[in-house]
């Protein structure tokens, strides 16, 4: 047998606590101790669970919209640096004290972290050599560019920071809707089965409250 889907597990726990004040239902239920205050406490649990789970959807939602911002903005700050870097060393290729004073001997850097703060290094150093900075302006790279390349690049550190922010609530909204959907399960296993005792030989009753009566 299949198991219940999210979707199938809380419509089952609303037909079996909000049915369960059906008129020929709840004095029988009355009977065995289940009484209103005993269902409201169902119906709060209910209402608090779908509102945290739409809570949850919401925050990956947010967390997925974060992501995608951040690397779009990665990527594109990633291909003008690359290009950039390309022209620089293609220019440098004869002045090897240049290309040390550059950083461009060191090796690839693949932790985003990381690649942040060496792809910065690398346009603050660039940003010093006054000289080269001209050579670069004959082939139409300008210290104004060179500056918003950098500024892209240092943007995707509060990107980054808040797509890991969105991540955490992400998380915590996950952990939130499940502690309460366990609490709701527990509720509604004593509910049901006491309601099984109480409804016993009236199937048609059960069924009201989804509970279906094997013939």
């Amino acid at each position: 047998m299949a198991r219940k889907t999210l979707t199938e597990k809380l419509e089952s726990a609303r037909l079996l606590i909000f049915n369960s004040k059906d008129p020929e239902v709840a004095p029988l239920l009355d009977a065995m101790g289940i009484d209103t205050a005993y269902i409201d406490q169902g119906e709060a649990l209910y209402n608090d669970s779908t509102q945290l789970v739409d809570d949850q959807k919401k925050e990956y939602q947010e967390q997925s919209l974060a992501y995608d911002k951040f690397y779009l903005e990665k990527d594109d700050a990633e291909a003008d640096y690359n290009r950039t870097l390309k022209l620089v060393k293609v220019l440098s290729r004869n002045d090897k004290d240049l290309q040390n004073r550059l950083g461009l001997q060191a090796g690839r850097v693949y932790a985003i972290e990381e690649w942040i703060e060496s792809a910065v290094d690398f346009y603050n150093r660039l940003l010093n050599e006054a000289d080269f900075i001209t050579k670069l302006g004959n082939f139409k790279v300008t210290t104004e560019q060179l500056n918003a390349e950098k500024t892209a690049i240092e943007n995707l550190k509060q990107l980054r920071n808040e797509a890991t922010a969105e991540k955490g609530q992400a998380q915590e909204a996950t952990r939130l809707r499940n502690e309460k959907l366990d609490e709701l399960d527990d509720y509604t296993t004593e509910l049901k089965a006491i309601a099984e005792l109480a409804l016993e030989g009236q199937p048609q009753l059960l069924e009201k409250l989804g509970i279906v009566v094997r013939s």
